[in-house]
């Protein structure tokens, strides 16, 4: 009994590789037809048309998804189309991906001649038909009422085939319906790169540089003029010279992403372990530039997909650590935007991955989830950035604020002792013994200074209300002529210290660098 189902699940097997299904032309809408094909790999890469059109069926491997996926080892394969067409229209093989490095396609004709169209990116023509982001080929005169249609291809990055087989009018209303969303994509794309220069002129901040270089190398050239295939729009040289050193683009945006992550969310602070695992990916990207500008596409494929994966669910890993567990934004909502920007990349790098080794099939709408999901991220990093910025500027206002009501009250001190001293007899001390209870560090200096040099004081506060406490002692000194060496030794601080303060004094009383401090001290009290 068991042999019998054996045998009927061998010969219904055999049916169905036998019996190829044909694709009816006029009533197919534009998707992808990966799995009424049949996909051969030519190990010789050398093999004729002739001789692959007399493979028997079995040679060939059913398609498994709707986009064929080749690998990334740069092997050429074959496909083989059967469909059913008419006399009256002509069918149109349109594929949807530009990245190709070249593309044959051969069929027969009703007298049985071979027609051969040669295309793809290393093999464009000034007179080759190029829609939008992908390669269209008329199948003209086409033998009815079978047809069938052989394309050789091979690319040396990733090798995927969306393939549609449509008429005419179909393809035209479907291309413009497909595409015109792109234009809004990258309308937001722009509008957010916009934001961030507008952002980085403001504020001189190198997290908006960083995330400008994001936008510009992983959108704008990568996903858009790579993914997309824009970049034909720009002529084919540069559309080739993308493709060629694409993983160059990608390595260097990952480069600046993880520079971005790292000083935005203070790694080397917050999670110095986690920083340094970043270190090891950058080295790994890296490697990635370096080997692409030698054209190593077969080295960097694989070592992309598995930094790619990696990076981006560390990403996400390391914002929620800093941001939620660690309470980052705890005072500022936004800045939860950040996290939320990471979890759709995370999860179609998780998809795309999984997707380009072959463990789930390609879908249809593979393509455009990176693209959405890149969009998404922009928005939401964009929020959490600008909530960044007003948790600083809360707590610098904050600041400034203690400082004003640390400033209110010095100087309102400072009036009760001038008002004080007028009620009272003061007793006046001599220069000679107010430096020597400045040798002393006396601790009643200041208030002996103040008394005997009340309007010096006032002066100073006048000029400009912002000075500490520790910066009228030091302002005190100078009018006693004491030098930078002889205040170090009084309050016991290295010389560079005190001429860092004194760099502060003179920036606070508008003191330009080629005047004395000395003198400006003793005229002060002149022009009163």
């Amino acid at each position: 009994m068991k042999t019998i189902f054996i045998l009927i699940a061998f010969l219904i097997e055999s049916g169905l590789c036998i019996a190829q299904p044909v694709i009816e032309v006029e009533k197919q809408t534009f998707v992808n037809i990966g799995k009424a094909g049949y996909f051969w790999q030519d190990a010789l890469e050398t093999t004729p048309f002739e001789k692959v059109a007399q493979f028997k069926p079995e040679r060939f491997s059913k398609g498994k998804s709707a986009i064929f996926n080749g690998g990334t080892s740069g092997k050429v394969w074959w496909m083989k189309l059967r469909f059913k067409n008419n006399n009256q229209t002509t069918p149109y093989l349109f594929i949807d991906y530009a990245n190709i490095d070249s593309i044959t396609v051969f069929y027969r004709d009703e007298r049985g001649m071979i027609n051969q169209i040669s295309s793809g990116m290393f093999n464009l023509k000034q007179n080759d038909n190029i829609l939008g982001t992908g390669y269209v080929f008329p199948l003209k005169q086409v033998k009815t009422p079978i047809g069938e249609v052989y394309v050789r291809m091979r690319a040396m990055n990733t090798l995927l085939v969306p393939v549609k087989l449509v008429t005419e009018s179909v393809l035209n209303h479907a291309l413009f319906k497909a595409h015109s969303v792109q234009p809004i994509y990258m309308g937001i794309a722009l509008m957010i790169l916009i934001f961030h220069v507008f952002m980085f002129v403001i504020t001189r901040s190198k997290l908006f540089a960083l995330y400008i270089a994001r936008i510009i190398l992983l959108y704008f050239i990568v996903m858009v003029c790579y993914l997309q295939g824009y970049g034909l729009l720009l002529g084919p040289p540069m559309a080739r010279f993308i493709l060629v050193h694409a993983h160059f683009f990608i390595a260097a945006g990952y480069i600046a992403t993880i520079l971005f992550n790292s000083y935005f969310l203070k790694l080397k602070r917050q999670l110095p372990q986690l920083n340094k695992f970043f270190k090891v990916l950058m080295f790994g990207w890296g490697l990635i530039l370096i080997c692409s500008l030698w054209d190593a596409r077969s080295i960097t494929n694989i070592l992309t997909h598995v930094l790619f994966l990696l990076t981006s669910l560390l990403f996400l890993f390391s914002s929620i650590k800093v941001i939620i567990i660690r309470g980052y934004a705890k005072k500022n909502p936004l800045i939860w935007c950040y996290v939320l920007g990471w979890i759709p990349v995370a999860l179609v790098s998780i998809y795309l991955v999984f997707c380009l080794s072959e463990l789930i099939p390609f879908q249809s709408y593979s393509y455009n989830l990176l693209t959405l999901a890149g969009i998404i991220e922009g928005i939401l990093i964009s929020l959490g950035l600008y909530g960044q910025r007003l948790r600083l500027l809360t707590r610098h206002n904050a600041h400034f604020r203690r400082q004003r009501i640390l400033l209110q009250e010095q100087v309102e001190g400072y009036r009760k002792q001038l008002d004080a001293k007028t009620e009272k007899s003061v007793e006046h001390f001599s220069l000679k013994a107010l430096i020597e209870l400045a040798h002393a560090r006396d601790p009643s200096f200041m208030k002996r200074f103040s008394e005997a040099e009340s309007t010096f004081i006032e002066r100073l506060l006048q000029v400009s209300p912002q000075l500490l406490p520790a910066e009228l002692t030091l302002c005190a000194y100078i009018r006693l002529n004491f030098d930078t060496k002889e205040i170090a030794r009084t309050c016991k601080l290295s010389v560079r210290a005190v001429e860092s303060r004194k760099y502060r004094i003179r920036k606070k009383l508008g003191i330009d660098g080629e005047t004395n401090m000395h003198v400006w001290m003793l005229d002060l009290t002149k022009s009163s």
